[in-house]
């Protein structure tokens, strides 16, 4: 057989493919713009109930879980009765993670797993089911936070913040998401992003960190649009805090590093820029508190869970750009009919509405 007329076999299959492929896409796009039609026409109000309201004797997983946020939300959990597990990668600092719970000591676990090792993830799943019986709640908290602006960013730097911040989470998603939904008793998943994964820093940098932030962030939204439209029985949130007192000692080598680097500061500079950095973590949010409140979120299955009311006018000022931003021109009305499913989300609708509610009852 000739060279063209194997050409033409392979140009037809490619076709028939593509046809396929047109086709799937095009049956997504109907039922989900029946889906967009019906929650339309549906009240605003009417919001899934909260998988994970009744926490006591659950079992959760927290990925960087020995210190910081991670430290706090595995307190915030074991006073409210759950089983937890705490996934690390420092060997210094689970002794004393662990040392820190008195009481319940049957109730609290730890592994040392590496977020971006998908079958590390596989392992330490099964160890907890093992350990605890089935996993309810997933709380993607490991990160790393480079403070280099994205044009001074190095690819390696780049790609080792996105696999941990990014490529981890998903990981978490891919590995645990299934267990949950397979015992069938209802579960949550919570990310922690950041208040930089909605608002950029003035003046910039953190490149790469906000970037993933960003990302981790639209990756919860559609994560809970999917579990919602599926009726699962399991939540999904995204928290983004702002300033939190975590391990102070940790995080003044790799930002006074930055920041030393960065203005190639002598001695005397280097220790004020500790110094300084000392002052900015030490005036953060206690993670016990921060935890609880992500714990509330969880409860009531709040799609975003913000705990640093200051950010407020930043982020009003940001969706009021957004919506300068918007052409005056209208549509074509061919164009509209096959972007319904793109133009809204009554996702939000029903936590705008439900969040208004909360706080008229308040």
């Amino acid at each position: 057989m000739d060279m063209a007329s194997n050409r033409q076999k392979v140009d037809r299959r490619e076709f028939l493919g593509g046809l396929a492929i047109a086709a799937g896409a095009a049956g997504i796009i109907d039922s989900a713009t029946a889906r967009a039609a019906q929650a339309a026409s549906a009240p605003a109000s009417a919001s899934p109930a909260a998988p994970l309201r009744d926490v006591a004797g659950k079992v959760a997983f927290i990925t960087g879980g020995s210190s910081g946020i991670g430290l706090g939300q595995a307190h915030a959990f074991h006073e409210a009765g759950m089983k937890v597990v705490i996934g690390y990668i420092r060997d210094d600092q689970v002794g004393p993670a662990l040392d820190g719970f008195r009481t319940g000591k049957d109730r609290i676990h730890a592994i040392k797993v590496n977020v971006v090792d998908r079958d590390a993830m596989k392992a330490a799943a099964d160890e907890i089911e093992a350990r605890f019986g089935k996993i309810h709640l997933l709380s993607n908290n490991a990160g790393i936070g480079p403070l280099t602006p994205l044009l001074a960013t190095e690819p390696k730097d780049f790609d080792q913040t996105i696999a941990i911040n990014l490529t981890g989470v998903y990981n978490g998603i891919h590995e645990f998401v299934p267990r949950i939904r397979r015992h069938g008793e209802g579960g949550h998943v919570v990310t922690t992003s950041s208040m930089s994964g909605i608002l950029p820093t003035e003046g910039g940098g953190a490149g790469a960190y906000t970037a993933s932030k960003f990302a981790v962030t639209g990756m919860m939204e559609i994560l809970r649009s999917e579990l919602d439209a599926a009726r699962l029985n399991i939540g999904a949130s995204v928290y983004c805090p702002g300033l939190v007192a975590t391990n102070i000692f940790e995080l003044e080598k790799n930002v006074s590093a930055a920041f030393n680097e960065k203005g190639k500061a002598g001695p005397d500079d280097a220790a004020a820029n500790t110094a300084r950095i000392r002052q900015i973590i030490g005036a953060g949010m206690d993670p016990l508190e921060a935890a609880r409140i992500v714990l509330a979120g969880i409860r009531n299955n709040d799609l975003f869970i913000l705990s640093h009311p200051e950010f407020g006018p930043g982020l009003q000022e940001r969706m009021e750009a957004l919506l300068a931003s918007v052409p005056a021109a209208g549509a074509p009305a061919a164009r509209l009919a096959q972007e319904q499913v793109t133009m809204h989300n009554s996702l939000y609708v029903r936590e705008r509405n439900k969040l208004r509610a909360r706080r008229r009852k308040a």
